[in-house]
């Protein structure tokens, strides 16, 4: 018995962390640049639910880099993230400015991005480990509090979304292992 709420705690341990590691709600991140080939990148501030989220990059002038390939992921109100999503970006050659597009997705909370920069067969990772840069919605839930200009609190809405977040990915595993291992010990 002592085994069983031992683990079940070392769960809700765990689950918690899991959950406060998504980082401030509404808060954007961008990553560091100097020291790469990329001078600028531009993106809206906010990741509207009905419109595509372009983003520029422009390099160097100096730069060798023949094509740059972008990965971004979209997570959700629930406390879904979408697997990671590569696309090459496309490559202005009067303006020497490359961009993508990010397609919105219903009752989306944010996306991330990073770059793998190609120059031969040369592969640079900016930055070099987890996410650079992170854009929140219009209207987006962080597991603790809802947020974002479409955010209505009077009403409990965003846009046509009601503030009712399903119990999310994470909570549904969570409590289905707390369950086995109170089940198992009996």
């Amino acid at each position: 018995m002592r085994t069983s709420i031992a683990l079940s705690i070392s769960i809700l341990i765990l689950a918690s962390t899991v959950v406060s590691a998504a980082g401030g709600g509404g808060e954007n991140q961008v990553t560091d640049i100097q020291n790469s080939d990329i001078s600028e990148v531009t993106f809206s501030e906010v990741f509207y639910g009905n419109q595509d989220f372009d983003i520029s990059v422009r390099l160097d002038d100096d730069s060798n880099i023949s094509s740059i390939q972008i990965w971004t992921q979209i997570c959700v109100n629930s406390g879904l993230c979408y697997p990671p999503n590569p696309q090459d970006m496309v490559k202005d050659n009067a303006t020497g400015i490359w961009t993508a597009q990010v397609d919105p997705i219903d009752d989306q909370t944010y996306v991330n991005w990073y770059f793998d920069l190609i120059e031969g067969e040369n592969n640079t990772r900016i930055p070099d480990t987890g996410w650079g840069w992170k854009v929140w919605s219009d209207c987006w839930f962080d597991s603790e509090k809802w947020g974002g200009e479409n955010y209505n609190e009077d009403g409990g809405i965003c846009g046509e979304i009601e503030n009712t977040p399903s119990l999310g990915i994470i909570g549904i595993t969570m409590s289905i292992l707390i369950a086995a291992a109170v089940i198992h010990r009996r």
